[in-house]
């Protein structure tokens, strides 16, 4: 969740910075004097700081040594910046100490607009735009970006992120000692769901497209950010990490009018009612994974604040169940 207040204690001083970044800085009148504060930071263990002085700013990434995806950060930000796709110019890199001085996007996430009942059809029309702008338009000169290219979505990955929910949700949090048969059953319904959510069409996948990535500018215009899980996969996953975000929980009526207008967009050749019917097998996936990582951060991470999404991700999970027309896919969420 970068680039949002965060709770935790992390600092970074001055003497810390990469003397790379910092003499690149000092060239822009940001010296020692700089006020120098923790703007948000993620599960993955990266920091974000924003940098500023009067009303300029930078944001100052600082990545873990064993963060694997932090070239992959770069590689991808150069293609997006180069097919014109709204992610953060980076200023300065050091490769070497991990760190990169990006462009500041503010604090004005989606999910603090809609919190504070801003016109949520409005705000989501235009992120669909740039949903369906990555899906189609950058989708078309993927090869160009080897990162992006050489990694698929695919069966393999979906059965992990439903392992994953078993374990950390379903094993760990809820404590359900399952039978023999039961867990073989709930296994084979894993595999199936993967199955159909494989055979769906694919495209660039950003994978946690969701309202706290999402930022909004004054005027209006949506920027994207921790977008280095870009890969290959179906096209209903992303819509069903933004229009069934446990962060958010939108209306009803909201989420059809969306899909809807994703649907006329997209020119999706599967009339409404069959591409809803898909739509809701992505996101049986995509809300098992968020519910897995939830119980993960806050039960083994030690990073309490993700405790609060478990219940609304169970709702948007049962929400899903309920709609699916799948009445096996009840066993992903037993009674409590």
């Amino acid at each position: 969740m970068p680039y949002s207040k965060s709770e935790g204690i992390l600092e970074l001083r001055y003497e810390q910075l990469s003397p790379v970044l910092a003499n690149f800085l000092a060239r822009y009148g940001f010296g020692p004097e700089a006020k120098l504060e923790l703007a948000g930071s993620a599960g993955s263990r990266r920091e974000y700081y924003r940098m500023s002085v009067g009303l300029r700013s930078f944001i100052i990434l600082v990545s873990p040594p064993d963060d694997a995806d932090f070239g992959r950060f770069l590689r991808i930000t150069q293609f997006y910046r180069l097919m014109d796709f709204p992610v953060p110019m980076v200023y300065c890199i050091d490769d070497a100490a991990h760190q990169v001085l990006l462009e500041d996007l503010g604090d004005r996430r989606l999910y603090d607009l809609v919190k504070d009942g801003g016109p949520a059809i409005e705000l989501y029309g235009k992120v669909i735009n740039q949903l369906i702008d990555l899906q189609t338009r950058c989708f078309q000169r993927h090869q160009e970006c080897p990162d992006i290219r050489s990694r698929l979505f695919d069966e393999h990955d979906l059965l992990w992120e439903t392992d994953y929910y078993k374990t950390q949700y379903l094993l760990g949090h809820r404590g359900i000692a399952y039978s023999a048969t039961d867990d073989a059953r709930l296994d084979a319904l894993f595999h199936e769901l993967a199955r159909r959510v494989d055979g769906q069409p694919k495209s660039i996948m950003h994978r946690d497209f969701q309202s706290q990535n999402l930022m909004i500018q004054f005027d209006g215009t949506v920027r994207v950010i921790d977008y280095q899980g870009s890969r290959l996969g179906s096209v209903y996953y992303d819509l069903a990490s933004l229009l069934l975000d446990p962060y958010v929980l939108l209306p009803d009526g909201d989420i059809d009018e969306l899909l809807r207008y994703y649907h006329q967009k997209s020119l999706n050749p599967l009339p409404f009612e069959a591409m809803y019917r898909q739509f809701l097998l992505a996101a049986a996936q995509r809300i098992m994974q968020a519910l897995g990582a939830y119980c993960f951060l806050s039960r083994v991470k030690g990073l309490p604040q993700f405790r609060a999404y478990i219940d609304p991700g169970e709702k948007r999970l049962a929400w899903i169940v309920e709609r699916s027309g799948w009445p096996e896919l009840e066993r992903v969420l037993p009674p409590a």
